[in-house]
């Protein structure tokens, strides 16, 4: 089938993070500036600076009695003013920083001086099966053109120029200029780097930045070229490679990132066509490739076939974003692209939505479970320090994961308004991503003797909590109850869900690994509706609603493998009535704080709930926003409405489509639960399933469906019983004369292709 494939854009990109972004998984490349000078921002997955402390956490598990009696007084003040002087006096009075992720170099490019001339058709593209990107225009009757690519698994980015005359051109590496920054009083880390330039040899570069001090960490970025002369600029920090273009062959520039021996020189992480080719949305809107971006943004407030013009593009570009920046580990906030010593909230790994709301949400639903692998990579060397949050913080045996990480696991980023090393879900949730890429593959695998041993930490110290009873202290992530001075609680309806769903994915963990479950205590539903009839964010009633927040957090049944409590119509509505009201909410000022338009992943946590209960409009709000919102016309995304360069709508958007489009749990498949009456026909290919059977195309129309499954050899083990194909309405077929809603599948077989036609209605 036929998906988006490239796109275009007309606009010039002023700063680093309105650029066009290629990256290997490992380093990443955005291409920005003006014809007049072009500027290619570079990085690297694992440099991040050690400039924060590694302190271990207070050892809270001294007050927990008293902090726990406290809250479950209902005397929340007391316990806040208990965690408040017990951290002070530990030396935690501000809060300590994940160590951020850095630029690693910028190399500067100038076409001769040309600042006074007229440039016409300027032009960026982007290839997303191949990960290129170029960029085009004319000056003085020259055609010009830069292009990139970033090879798969790889730490280089191969950059060439050309023109059409010939031309001197000017490349300069150098110390990123960090003329823009993530937030505005983000923390500069400029000046813990030391930076030095120097010329191996011939038409060579090499600049090395340090960072730390205890635990220096150094980039080397080596620019080889075949022919040119250096010079050193800037005392030292940065050099020169003067080129003469002969207007007619392109000059190739190799640019090399290594953090040392250690890092080796390729991965296999898969081929990019492959990985960009698993999933594909068509939504018949018949608008070419060649339309510019900016038009598709401007137009699609008024034009319903140019907004779905940009879904498809944004499903597309979004999944090639998360898949272009998930290496050796998973994608930060800013994926593996920087570009500013000030990063937003330290382009880190925030563990209670970002990475499994938003960087990591597309990887298992669109096609590319097997890239969940990062995120064990990135947790498993830090299993010592999930230990000892478990111990100092709770006084527990077993890994308390923490909310926020980059170089090191101990859950020491925390405040009074954001007691986050109480917040005991990121496990759980874990848990969930790792159970869900098992069955969508299949592939047992996945689950190796250091992830076993990870999966077996979470579940003992889930299994201290839930002996416990109420789960106190509790975090719902980022929110305070309604009145309250301090977000500490009792029964956070997310925790309850987590504790809930981590008995449901450590058993399926435990059946992939051949394993005998670990059982854990019963946790009761305890889901409970608040006076205006939604889903409440905290199951016990002293604690009041606070809706006025961009998370979403109390949707967590909803948002996978639904909660079975969830089969109460009571619960269905409530959550319902929430899902309306939260947005609702954003709708009266959807702009960029101080209006409503904060977090994208937010609009995702609403939109796969409202999916799972099969309300179509709302999730196509979700989307609607998403797309007009969060999208740049580099197609690179943004945290708020129009704001600050983060990857979470690239993966949310996609996932939250293929909910809109296949539901599934282990024994049953739900086609189109989701799907607005704007998508009247259309076409999916790659969807994965909870049955490991993969919906490899989808198809439908105002006439009917016609959907093939396909099951990788070995993923057999997956289905247990008959499966059950759910439809949106009736259908009839010749094995089927009689209207159906439902068609079971013999779960033996791991294929099967059926055409249906929508029953008339009356029949």
């Amino acid at each position: 089938m036929k998906g988006r494939e490239r796109y275009v854009s007309e606009s010039t990109a002023p700063t680093w993070d309105l650029g066009m972004i290629a990256g290997s998984g490992r380093v990443g490349a955005v291409l920005w500036g003006t014809p007049h000078e072009h500027v290619v921002s570079l990085a690297h997955e694992r440099f991040f600076l050690p400039v924060n402390p590694r302190t271990a956490p207070p050892a809270f598990a001294e007050v927990m009695p008293q902090v726990r009696d406290a809250l479950l007084a209902h005397d929340a003040d007391a316990a806040a003013a208990l965690v408040s002087e017990f951290s002070d006096s530990s030396g935690f009075a501000q809060m300590i920083w994940t160590d951020p992720l850095a630029p690693g170099a910028e190399l500067r490019i100038v076409f001769g001086d040309e600042g006074d001339v007229e440039t016409e058709s300027y032009r960026r593209r982007r290839v997303l099966e191949t990960g290129e990107l170029s960029t085009s225009w004319t000056a003085g009757g020259c055609a010009h053109e830069i292009r990139i690519t970033t090879p798969r698994g790889g730490r280089r980015a191969i950059i060439g120029l050309r023109s059409t005359a010939p031309r001197s051109v000017r490349v300069r590496l150098g110390v990123t200029d960090d003329r823009t920054a993530g937030i505005p009083g983000a923390a500069s880390y400029a000046r813990f780097i030391d930076a030095a330039a120097s010329i191996p040899g011939p038409a060579e570069i090499e600049l090395r930045v340090t960072a730390g001090a205890d635990r220096a960490v150094a980039l080397r970025t080596t620019a080889r070229a075949s022919r040119g002369t250096t010079r050193l600029t800037d005392e030292g920090s940065a050099a020169e490679l003067a080129v003469d273009l002969d207007g007619e062959t392109w000059f190739a520039l190799e640019v090399e990132l290594s953090l040392g021996d250690a890092d080796p020189e390729s991965l296999d992480l898969g081929d990019m066509a492959a990985l960009q080719g698993a999933s594909r949305l068509d939504l018949r809107t018949g608008v070419g490739e060649d339309v510019p971006t900016e038009s598709l943004l401007r137009e699609a407030a008024a034009d319903p076939r140019a907004k779905r013009a940009l879904i498809e593009l944004a499903f597309a570009a979004g999944r090639a974003n998360i898949i272009s920046a998930t290496g050796e580990l998973p994608a930060t906030l800013q994926g593996v692209w920087q570009g500013t010593w000030s990063p937003a909230w330290s382009a880190d790994y925030t563990l209670n939505g970002n990475v499994q709301n938003g960087g990591m949400a597309s990887l298992t639903p669109t096609g590319t479970p097997e890239l969940t692998a990062s995120l064990s990579r990135l947790l498993v060397p830090h299993l010592e320090d999930f230990r000892t949050n478990a111990s100092r913080i709770f006084g527990f045996a077993g890994a308390m994961l923490p909310s926020r990480m980059s170089t090191h696991g101990l859950a020491n980023h925390f405040a009074d308004d954001f007691p986050h090393q109480f917040w005991i879900g990121c496990g759980g949730w874990v848990l969930r991503m790792l159970a869900d890429a098992v069955l969508a593959s299949g592939d047992r695998g996945l689950i190796d003797d250091e992830t076993w041993l990870l999966v077996e930490e979470i579940l003992g110290f889930a299994r201290e909590v839930m002996e416990r009873g109420p789960v106190a202290p509790s975090y719902s992530p980022e929110n305070t109850p309604g009145g309250a001075r301090t977000p500490l609680a009792v029964n956070a309806t997310m925790d309850v869900a987590l504790l809930r769903d981590a008995d449901r994915a450590g058993r399926i963990l435990a059946e992939a690994r051949g394993a005998d479950p670990i059982r854990l205590p019963a946790v009761a539903p305890d889901f409970r509706i608040d006076d205006d009839g939604r889903l409440a964010e905290w199951a016990d009633p002293a604690f009041a609603p606070h809706l006025a927040h961009r998370h979403a957090s109390e949707l967590y049944p909803l948002w996978y493998d639904a909660d079975p409590a969830f089969g109460r119509r009571d619960l269905r509505d409530a959550a319902a009535r929430l899902i309306r009201a939260k947005i609702g909410w954003r709708a009266e000022d959807p702009a960029a704080p101080p209006g409503r338009g904060e977090m994208a992943f937010g609009l995702a946590q609403l939109g796969l709930a409202a999916a799972t209960l099969g309300d179509a409009r709302s999730a196509e709000q979700c989307v609607d926003w998403l797309a007009t919102l969060h999208v740049t016309p580099a197609m690179t995304t943004t945290h708020d409405t129009g704001s600050i360069f983060n990857l979470d709508a690239s993966g949310a958007l996609p996932a939250l489509v293929a909910a809109m489009l296949v539901r599934s749990s282990r024994d049953s498949i739900a086609l189109l639960p989701a799907v607005p009456d704007s998508w009247g026909e259309g076409a999916v290919s790659g969807l994965t399933t909870r049955t490991a059977l993969t919906v490899e195309l989808l198809e439908w129309s105002a006439s009917g469906i016609c959907v093939t499954l396909t099951g990788a050899p070995g993923s057999e083990w997956v289905r247990i019983r008959p499966i059950e194909l759910r439809l949106p309405k009736p259908v009839v077929s010749p094995a089927h004369p009689e209207p159906v809603r439902s068609i079971f599948l013999d779960h033996r077989l791991s294929g099967h292709r059926l055409t249906l036609a929508w029953a008339q209605p009356g029949a």
